[in-house]
């Protein structure tokens, strides 16, 4: 394509070089080329965490530490995943591949306490950790501290808008998922941008839009997905979509296995509710649209 007339943008050899011809775009336009300027096909692997519970894991206002309870869980959680990546190179040698060190590994978490003392454990081992600001929590707004009974009593129309359109719909004073996702939206040009391994503690409202985001999920199931405190999930790239692989975490107690603590995250989460490693948020190939059954590496789990 060399039409001096036509507005266009050229990328080569997968980034060496890009030309934009014409620059008289929208603000959709340029922020496609943003987004293609951080590209790279080098191999890397995510993995996602949720972090420790705090001693007042129900109120979002408290920024609290960790409780002795959600120290031993990230004492668990960094073991695990030390010891996973370990293995996963030596399995690779043995069936043939190059000794080769691992790839590096840096940690992201907010700047919330109990984020930033989950990850603390592997600053300790060496690890880079880089707090970042925007991995905060979906602020929850009036109905923070209240009771899905409480909620349900006191903003009836709410409640029922919010089942309607859980990914578009916030709470007085609150965030949707949509505003969440938007507020993440540096962090995904920062990740795509990112060529080390990479393992991101956060809430789990957090978590369930960065894999909407890399499985290519539907926006109406994130604020459905479910990820469990005694698991990590590894996003691992693939040539026309990525894969999920579940890591489970030893010995975390039962008591803080669950979802997070009731609010708009999990209002209208039906029980057992969908988890996104049983292949029903995974995409479907050639189409990037979740769907149930997908060929994926469930039998890894």
């Amino acid at each position: 394509m060399e039409e001096p007339d036509l507005n266009y943008i050229k990328m080569m050899n997968a980034g060496e070089r890009l030309t934009v011809n014409n620059c008289t775009f929208g603000y959709l336009s340029h922020r496609i080329v943003f987004y293609l300027l951080n590209l790279h096909i080098k191999s890397r692997h995510t993995y996602f965490a949720r972090a420790g519970t705090s001693r007042e894991e129900d109120s979002y206002k408290a920024d609290a530490s960790l409780s002795e309870i959600g120290r031993d869980y990230a004492r668990k959680m960094g073991d695990t995943l030390i010891q996973y990546r370990e293995e996963e190179r030596k399995t690779l040698i043995d069936r043939g591949g190059t000794n080769v060190p691992l790839h590096s590994l840096t940690v992201w978490s907010s700047n919330r306490r109990r984020t930033g003392e989950t990850a603390q454990y592997l600053a300790d081992r060496g690890y880079t950790v880089r707090k970042r600001s925007t991995l905060s929590q979906l602020n929850p707004g009036s109905i923070a501290m209240l009771s899905e009974t409480q909620i349900r009593r006191e903003y009836p129309d709410e409640v029922a808008k919010h089942e309607a359109d859980p990914y578009h719909h916030r709470y007085p004073r609150a965030e949707s998922y949509h505003d969440l996702a938007v507020r993440l939206e540096p962090i995904i040009l920062e990740l795509e941008r990112e060529q080390k391994d990479l393992l991101i503690i956060a809430h789990e409202s957090v978590l369930r839009v960065l894999y909407g985001y890399l499985m290519a999920c539907n926006a109406a199931d994130i604020p459905s997905l479910f990820f469990p405190r005694n698991e990590i999930v590894e996003i691992i790239p693939a040539s026309y979509f990525n894969q999920a692989k579940r890591i489970t975490i030893p010995d975390v107690s039962e008591d803080i296995r669950a979802a997070s603590p009731e609010n708009p995250c999990v209002l209208t989460v039906p029980s057992g509710g969908i988890t996104p490693l049983n292949g029903m948020l995974t995409p479907q190939l050639g189409t990037g649209i979740p769907h149930n059954g997908t060929a994926t590496p469930q039998e890894r789990f």
